[in-house]
C-alpha cells in the first residue's frame, strides 16, 4: 500500500554535501555566517556550477531560480545577506511540510495523517491535531547504525497513538533523505540502509500496513506546502533543521 507521490510542480534536490570551499554543506558550522554559505550554494545552484563528493547531477531548470523560501524549524535563525537571490521566510516554517501532506489528502478527497520524520523532531498531523515527540538520541545516535529497532518503536508508537485519536483512510509519510522516483530511499544520520524496507516495517508495527500511504522526501513536501501557500515558479525552498534539504518549484 505505500506509493512514491510526486508533484509536478516540484523536484527533489540533494543539497546536503555541495561542497562550499571544498567542504560538503553538511559539515560547515552552524553560526552568524551560514547564512552567507547557503546563498553561496545557491548561487552555484545558478551558475550550474554545484558540485557535491557523492557526484549529484542538478538539473538544469536549477539556474533559471530566481528567489528563495527558508523553511524548517531553524528558518528564522538565518541571517541571509544583503545583495544575494532574494529570500524569504515561509508562513510558520516549521510546519510547511505538514501543510503540503494535508493539501496532498486533500485533493485526493481522503482524512489521514501526515507524519513528517525529521532527523531531530518526529510530527504527526491531521487537520485537527498535531503530534510532536523528540529524537532519543541517545537510543538513536547520529550516523552510527545504531538504534534502529528502538527507531522502528518510537515512529510506530507514535503512529499507533495518533491513529486512535484520528483513524486514517489514507497517509503521508516523509523521510529527511533521498526517495528515488520508484520509492527507493537512500540514507541519512538515522540507521538504516539504502533500500531499507522501514517505512513499510513502521507501518505494520503500527497496524496500519493496509492504509493507502504516499511516501515522498521531506523538503519535497515541505515545498508543496510552500507552493500551496501561493510562492511562483523558479523558487528554491530550503528546509533547515538537523540538515539542509531543497527542492525547486517549477
Amino acid at each position: 500500500m505505500l506509493t512514491r507521490h510526486s508533484d509536478p510542480r516540484v523536484i527533489p534536490l540533494e543539497l546536503w554535501d555541495v561542497l562550499v570551499d571544498g567542504v560538503p554543506l553538511h559539515t560547515v558550522p552552524r553560526g552568524p555566517g551560514f547564512g552567507a554559505e547557503l546563498a553561496r550554494v545557491v548561487d552555484a545552484l545558478a551558475a550550474g556550477t554545484a558540485r557535491t563528493p557523492s557526484g549529484t547531477r542538478f538539473p538544469a531548470v536549477a539556474r533559471q531560480l530566481e528567489r528563495v523560501v527558508l523553511a524548517g524549524g531553524l528558518a528564522r535563525e538565518v541571517a541571509w545577506p544583503a545583495g544575494a537571490t532574494p529570500a524569504a521566510i515561509a508562513s510558520e516554517p516549521g510546519r510547511c511540510s505538514e501543510r503540503g501532506g494535508l493539501a496532498i489528502l486533500a485533493r485526493a478527497g481522503r482524512r489521514g495523517l501526515v507524519i513528517d520524520l525529521g532527523q531531530s523532531t518526529l510530527k504527526i498531523a491531521t487537520c485537527e491535531h498535531r503530534f510532536v515527540s523528540a529524537r532519543d538520541l541517545l537510543a538513536i545516535p547520529p550516523n552510527t547504525g545504531r538504534g534502529r529497532e528502538v527507531l522502528v518503536d518510537w515512529v510506530a508508537n507514535a503512529l499507533a497513538e495518533a491513529a486512535r485519536a484520528a483513524p486514517p483512510d489514507a497517509l503521508v509519510f516523509a523521510l529527511p533523505c533521498e526517495v528515488s522516483p520508484l520509492g527507493r530511499i537512500g540514507t541519512c544520520s538515522y540507521p538504516w540502509a539504502e533500500g531499507d524496507d522501514i517505512v513499510l516495517e513502521i507501518l505494520d508495527a503500527a497496524g496500519l500496513s493496509r492504509v493507502p500511504a504516499a511516501l515522498l522526501n521531506d523538503a519535497e513536501l515541505a515545498a508543496i506546502g510552500v507552493a500551496d501557500a501561493g510562492a511562483g515558479a523558479r523558487t528554491l525552498v530550503l528546509t533547515l533543521g538537523f540538515g539542509v534539504g531543497g527542492a525547486l518549484l517549477l
